[in-house]
């Protein structure tokens, strides 16, 4: 016999705006790999605007060298390093996936790159 029939059980929702979601309680597995998805898509974006910021200025300073070597090669190495930062971005990502697929983890494994849309 139910003496509270109006009462309804209250689900709480776990939301985040920064993340970009809000999940029901009763499903902390969906809302996990929601935001191991979101955090890796944070820090890849980071990566690549860092990337970019680098390799803009390597030009900058391979310009303003000027036929200085040791300035020619600053810059040089200052290119390579962020090529090399980009990769390691994409060899993250590569890691990660595979751990995901050989342990099984739903969240690592179905990792994916989302590029920004507005």
């Amino acid at each position: 016999m139910n003496i509270f029939p109006l009462i309804k059980p209250a689900f709480a929702a776990i939301c985040n705006s920064a993340l970009k979601d809000c999940t029901s309680s009763t499903a902390p597995k969906t809302y996990i790999n929601s935001v191991i998805q979101n955090i890796f898509s944070m820090f890849f974006i980071v990566g690549v605007i860092y990337f970019i910021w680098h390799f803009i200025f390597a030009g900058y300073h391979i310009i303003g060298a000027e036929g200085d070597a040791k300035k020619f090669e600053t810059a040089k190495n200052e290119l390579m390093y962020s090529f090399v930062g980009l990769i390691a971005i994409f060899s993250v990502f590569a890691i990660l996936k595979l751990i995901g697929t050989v342990t099984g983890i739903v969240g690592l494994s179905g990792l994916r790159i989302a590029w920004p849309s507005l």
